[in-house]
């Protein structure tokens, strides 16, 4: 009887540590003035689609410097980048690494890197 008991909660521990995440796993960052740094919202005119959406960021701050139709991205960190339209549409999600990236073959146009409006000429 002890010996089952036992097992459960040994289980019961063991179920729990795998199902919830570790609270030092997620990167938390500052907020100032009542701002979320890691969402900007666009309003998006879609039928089909809510009228207010949230855009991801990377999870690490990233420098980004355009010339001409190439864009230069540094990181410090391995990471994943979305790239939106200026509507606010998902348009790319590229991989980055760390040190110097560049980035190429983007059309014409507006677009939000990383919460940061950068326009292609």
């Amino acid at each position: 009887m002890r010996r089952t008991l036992i097992l459960r909660i040994c289980l019961l521990i063991l179920a729990a540590t795998l199902c919830w995440p570790a609270e030092g796993a997620a990167r938390k960052r500052k907020v100032r003035g009542g701002r979320n740094p890691d969402s900007l919202t666009v309003a998006m005119f879609s039928p089909e689609m809510s009228s207010i959406r949230k855009m991801n960021t990377s999870a690490y701050p990233v420098k980004i410097m355009v010339s001409g139709r190439t864009v230069q991205i540094q990181s410090d960190h391995n990471q994943i980048l979305p790239i939106y339209t200026h509507s606010g549409v998902l348009y790319l999600t590229t991989r980055l690494n760390k040190g110097t990236n560049w980035l190429g073959g983007l059309p014409k146009g507006r677009y939000f890197i990383n919460n940061r409006p950068i326009t292609i000429n």
